[in-house]
């Protein structure tokens, strides 16, 4: 009998190693409150519990396509990177933009933000143009950044994580920031900011989130993962698990823990 279970084991064995490999190789980044860790990355060398709005929300979307629900942390250029030069990504969470149109296949639409400019007291921000010539804060490699390169700013200061111009606001470092709503909220509480301190102005654009994936996916494949989005809208599971997140306590990280200067290390 044992040797008939082996037997069995060992011929299944193969179909779960290609069920494995075929699955999308899904990445994200701290991105909070979409993605993100407590303890985040910058405070110690093992990351702590994955968490976030869109976390949360494409791992109920995995159980529904017959996936494995593992989602790897790692810098968001490099998930950038590895989505666009590697075949069977999914990356999350990504803003839809113009730059970034052609570069990827877009899955499903997960949330939407305001890309929104906001600036320190005194500062003019009715219009991005309005902040032309001051120094910008925006998160690196992102649509942000990228808008205000094509814009023709100059004074555009990049940062590998949003808290980071949070604090540079709070140290009127720089003058404005370009970045979704729910970030720059999520950015000031985290440094013990205060959000009343900001002016709130232009909307750029929408910002559509999205679980996005390798440029050249099947059809069948961002079909599924867009029907596992619909059943989790239909049962009620989106709306439990935004509700949890509007209930969402952040607690500030005192600068001495955070490693700014030094490489992460990044464990999956």
């Amino acid at each position: 009998m044992l040797i008939v279970f082996l037997a069995a084991l060992l011929a299944w064995a193969p179909h779960l190693g290609a069920r494995e490999r075929d699955e999308l190789r899904l990445l994200a980044a701290e991105l909070p409150p979409y993605t993100f860790q407590i303890p985040p990355v910058s405070v110690g060398d093992t990351p702590g519990v994955k968490q976030g709005f869109v976390y949360e929300l494409v791992s109920e979307m995995a159980k529904r396509v017959g996936h494995s629900g593992v989602i790897e942390f790692m810098p968001w250029d490099a998930a950038q990177r590895i989505a666009q030069t590697q075949p069977n990504i999914g990356i999350l969470a990504l803003t839809r933009s113009p730059e970034r149109e052609d570069k990827y296949s877009w899955l499903a639409k997960l949330y939407t933000d305001d890309l929104v400019v906001v600036g320190g007291a005194g500062i003019d921000v009715a219009s991005l143009d309005k902040v032309k010539d001051r120094p910008i804060g925006v998160l690196s490699n992102s649509g942000a950044e990228a808008l205000l390169e094509e814009r023709g700013f100059k004074r555009i200061r990049p940062h590998h994580e949003e808290w980071m111009n949070a604090r540079q606001m709070q140290q009127r470092r720089i003058d404005a920031w370009l970045a979704p709503r729910l970030m720059i909220i999520y950015g000031m509480r985290e440094v013990g900011g205060n959000l009343e301190a900001l002016n709130f102005g232009e909307i750029v654009r929408e910002s559509g989130i999205y679980l996005a994936g390798s440029k050249d996916l099947p059809d069948a494949e961002v079909q599924k993962w867009q029907k596992a989005l619909d059943e989790v809208k239909a049962d009620g599971t989106y709306q439990r698990i935004a509700d949890q997140y509007n209930r969402l306590k952040i607690e500030p990280i005192p600068d001495d823990l955070r490693r700014r200067f030094s490489q992460p290390v990044w464990t999956n």
